[in-house]
This record gives structure tokens, sequence and C-alpha cells, in this order.
């Protein structure tokens, strides 16, 4: 039997797509972090930024922003509020997860069979090459509710070759941040739940 875990962890999605993602996952691990919201309504920076403070007020041990940078980055001002936000003191007990260009760049990391560094600018654009994988994937609340997107790619992809495909991007985009590298973060949380509640 699991051991109950004693920090408490709050993860802030943008919208659907991560809120089904993490509690599918949280359910299928018998995970005890919240997602907060409950259910997303707003995926504006300013409207994560107070769901963070919010759950820092409340004490929690993690609080863990979800970030598309695709969005931000098409707008000068919201990235510039997000970097500057970000930098600031009282949220450095927030842990930023970003992914580029979106939360399906993480799905897709799942199926590629091998290392690429092929950059989407944008869910249109990497639509097409996730749908090879996982067929008639739209982002719609009837898609997430008749498929359990966790337990999918958990089935039918390698999340070990996505958490390493997924670190070596990071590396190559911090590396590199002139260049445009399509990365996902995601892998650092998964991490952090094996950790605290181990499977």
């Amino acid at each position: 039997m699991r051991p109950k875990v004693n920090k408490s962890i709050a993860i802030i999605g943008e919208g659907e797509t991560e809120w089904f993602y993490f509690e599918s996952l949280r359910i299928s691990n018998r995970y005890s972090f919240k997602m907060a919201p409950d259910f997303p309504s707003h995926s504006d920076i300013g409207h994560i930024l107070k769901m963070a403070e919010r759950y820092m007020d409340e004490r929690y041990d993690y609080v863990i922003c979800l970030i598309d940078m695709d969005r931000i980055k098409q707008m000068p001002a919201e990235l510039k509020k997000y970097q500057k936000h970000k930098a600031e003191r009282r949220y450095r007990q927030v842990t930023f997860i970003e992914t580029y260009p979106c939360t399906e760049f993480w799905f897709l990391l799942h199926f590629l069979p091998r290392f690429s560094a092929k950059v989407y600018c944008s869910y249109d654009e990497l639509l097409p090459e996730l749908q090879k994988y996982m067929p008639g994937y739209e982002k719609t609340k009837r898609y997430f509710t008749r498929t359990n997107l966790y337990c999918y790619l958990i089935e039918n992809g390698d999340i070990i070759r996505a958490m390493e495909n997924s670190e070596k991007l990071c590396e190559l985009s911090k590396a590199n941040p002139e260049d445009e590298v399509s990365y996902s973060e995601v892998y650092k949380l998964i991490k952090l739940l094996n950790e605290l509640e181990p499977v």
C-alpha cells in the first residue's frame, strides 16, 4: 500500500488539455495532488499568477504553473509580463513548467522513434504529426472525456523516451536561447511526482 504523502501540491493548468492529462495521471497513479483550479476557465498569465498566489497563501508545499509558450510568445506584452513576474522574489517558490509550443508536444515526445529537434511553432503545426500516433486527437472536452490521456500515452507510447528527449531538448533550448527549439519541461514535474509519491 502506498504511504500517504504529506506534501501538498497544487498544479495550475492553463486549459482543459493540462487538466485532463494530469487528472488522469493523478487517478491512474493514486497521487494526492490537487488540480487547480478544479476546472480551468482562463488561460491568461494574470489569472494563472493570481491562482499561484492563492495556493501560496494556503501554504501549499509545491505550487506548479503549467505554461504553453506559443500563445505567450505571440504577445510581446504578455511575454514581458510573464518573464518579469517569474523573476520576482514572491514567485520564487512557484515552479513554472513551460512547453513550446503547447502541452501536445509533450504527448508527441512519447511516440517519436528517435531524438528530433524539429521546431513546431503552434498547435496547428504539431497536430498532423500527433494524429499519426493519436488518431482523431482534438483539443475538445468530448475527446478528453472519452480518452484517458495518461493511460493512452503510457500504453501506446514510451514515457521513458519522452522524459529523456524532453530533458535533452530543454538543455538544447537553454544552451542556444537565440535558436527556436520546441521543448517541454513536463518531465521535471513527472520526476517530482515520482519522488514525492513513488509508484
